[in-house]
């Protein structure tokens, strides 16, 4: 009696023991759900933290509370969400955050990963919203060798970085005549750059000229805390380690996509011209327009002399002003067949502009997300549940027990991107895109996030 007292004490200690949610055991949920005889009391504290309160995050997180959910049980753990704003800086709430010692950080968007790490080296993060996570983390190349993609840190997580083979598949496909490609950046959005030189990596596979051209950001993109803003400040490492990363190898085209670590430059880079470029695009010319050729060119030559002479006549100390915005993109249209603005770019506020232009001209535009492609020709989608549904993936991993440190970034699925198109602009450049194909805005307005995302289920099937 006396012995049947005691267990009867020891049980109710073990159980008071384990009632507050974060009081766990030591042991860590497997990927399979637990059997009914195990310790089923245990929860994770987890802190998410958006860089900005947009549907974008909004779905990444929801894809990422649902991984958890079919695999731990909603029961089993806590995510308390925390959105940057102008009275809230990513600073204050990862130290809000850290200061409360959750079992996990979640972020989405680079203000929010890079405030989290300066504040923690030992709390896991599981981020997504990233382009670039060895240029944000600034993990060093050392001695050649690839990449393996882990960071060696508290920091795991899934990149947002499409696929950029398939985007020059899509403008080579989108595109009649593709004789020249126009590459527009800003020297402050790095994480532009870093997409670009990816892209330029591809088309110099396939033989197929290119020219940057340099577009003032129309924002200071340093300090803005959007997701789509994705910029480093300018620093020696970032232009140090541009072209000279230990991943700069691309595979061939049509094989699956590999991150080359092209890191991006600082503020001071120029704009880069492909070896291939032997000039701007040559259009075919009508019989009229080859005779009225021939009559400027002698008008040209007869006007040059007087010009010249006008232009030194101006003072020595006016300069001339600098182009606008439309001027710029005229320029590009001018010479390249397509253009290509990569995801998340700081132009993505200039696309009304830029987008009048190049359907105007004739010109194929490649968007890098659905924002842009609002005003491009072709763009590809990819569901941002799926990438959050793969953090959550992470996220498990880590409280199996799994170290951090070790667990390597993940990246989407190629063949989950949706190809679409812009019927406006096909209608006006007489193009009839195959069944492949979907027209963004209708695709847009009924698509469901989530709804091609396979979830993981208790019999174990996926």
């Amino acid at each position: 009696m006396k012995k049947r007292f005691l267990s009867l004490i020891l049980i109710a200690t073990m159980a008071f023991s384990m009632t507050a949610c974060g009081n766990k055991t030591d042991s860590q949920p497997a990927n399979e759900v637990k059997d009914e005889s195990e310790n089923d009391s245990y929860c994770y504290n987890i802190s998410a933290l958006l860089s900005e309160d947009n549907t974008y995050n909004q779905v990444l997180l929801q894809g990422f509370t649902d991984c958890l959910t079919d695999y731990l049980g909603q029961q089993h753990f806590k995510i308390s969400t925390a959105v940057v704003s102008e009275e809230n800086s990513s600073e204050m709430l990862a130290a809000r955050a850290i200061s409360k010692s959750p079992d996990m950080i979640f972020t989405a968007g680079k203000s929010t990963l890079l405030s989290a790490k300066s504040g923690t080296d030992i709390i896991p993060i599981v981020a997504t919203g990233i382009i670039d996570f060895k240029g944000t983390l600034r993990i060093a190349s050392l001695n050649g060798k690839s990449w393996d993609k882990t960071t060696g840190t508290n920091v795991t997580g899934v990149s947002s970085k499409p696929s950029i083979v398939d985007q020059v598949s899509l403008m080579i496909e989108a595109t009649e005549d593709l004789q020249t490609v126009g590459i527009l950046f800003s020297a402050e959005d790095t994480d532009a750059i870093y997409q670009n030189e990816i892209f330029e990596a591809y088309l110099n596979q396939a033989g197929i000229p290119w020219k940057e051209y340099l577009i003032p950001s129309p924002v200071d993109t340093t300090v803005t805390e959007d997701q789509n803003s994705t910029a480093l400040s300018a620093s020696k490492y970032v232009a140090f380690s541009a072209k000279q990363g230990m991943d700069n190898m691309v595979v061939s085209l049509g094989e699956t996509d590999e991150d080359p670590g092209l890191n991006s430059t600082s503020s001071t880079r120029v704009a880069l011209i492909s070896e291939f470029w032997e000039g701007g695009k040559v259009l075919p010319a009508t019989e009229t327009e080859a005779e009225e050729d021939g009559e400027a060119s002698e008008t040209a030559e007869a006007s040059e002399t007087s010009s010249k002479d006008a232009k030194s006549g101006k003072a020595s100390d006016e300069e001339e002003a600098a182009p606008t915005l439309e001027e710029l993109i005229s320029e590009v249209c001018s010479e390249c067949s397509a253009i290509y603005i990569p995801y998340g770019s700081s132009l993505s506020g200039e696309m009304d502009v830029i987008g009048d232009i190049t359907t105007a001209a004739g010109v194929t535009v490649v968007a890098g997300d659905t924002e842009v492609g609002q005003h491009s020709l072709v763009t590809l989608f990819q569901d941002p549940y799926t990438l959050g549904y793969a953090a959550g993936k992470k996220a498990v991993k880590v409280f199996n027990g799994d170290e951090i440190s070790s667990i390597k970034i993940g990246t989407g699925d190629g063949d989950d991107a949706v190809k679409l198109y812009n019927g406006k602009i096909a209608e006006k450049f007489e193009i009839e895109f195959p069944k492949s194909f979907k027209e963004i805005n209708e695709f847009l307005e009924t698509y469901e996030y989530g709804s091609t995302t396979t979830r993981y289920t208790a019999s174990g099937e996926e």
